[in-house]
């Protein structure tokens, strides 16, 4: 009788520990499909920033962009471009979605000179103009994205 007791105790513990072990890694798993898809939304709104800024000013050579930063305050995310080498405009977007997303935008006009082209009233307004920023060609242009300080 206690030989079955003994074994019956062992075969549950195995089982609650399987359990325990299956659901520690599916949770992990999740947590990396995140991790995955929230890089994937940075690098292409890193992207379509990049074009927004070709499409709107002259001269663009060099893009670098920062770490995003997330505010659960404000739920906003933040980050820094870089054009150039010296011209610096902070960015907040209301989710990675997209350009549409974007929710202001600040800059100093001592750190920030780039020139506008002729026809951009007001360059951080996309909404109107998403479709012609997307065509944008990026050739010729050094992209230095967030992830890992990637070049492209």
């Amino acid at each position: 009788m206690f030989h079955k007791k003994t074994i019956l105790a062992i075969i549950v513990s195995s089982l609650v520990l399987m359990l325990g072990l299956t659901l520690m890694f599916s949770l992990n798993q999740e947590k990396t499909d995140t991790q995955e898809n929230l890089a994937e939304q940075q690098y292409a709104l890193e992207t379509s920033i990049a074009k927004m800024f070709v499409s709107d000013y002259e001269d663009v050579k060099e893009i670098e962009f920062t770490k995003w930063l997330y505010s659960s305050n404000t739920s906003s995310w933040y980050i820094t471009v870089i054009i150039n080498n010296d011209n610096e405009i902070n960015l907040s977007f209301d989710s990675l979605l997209g350009l549409e997303e974007l929710s202001s935008s600040v800059f100093s006009s001592e750190t920030f000179k780039l020139i506008k082209k002729s026809g951009i009233e007001n360059p951080m307004v996309v909404n109107s103009r998403l479709e012609s920023i997307q065509k944008t060609s990026l050739e010729g242009v050094k992209i230095i994205y967030s992830k890992n300080q990637k070049e492209d």
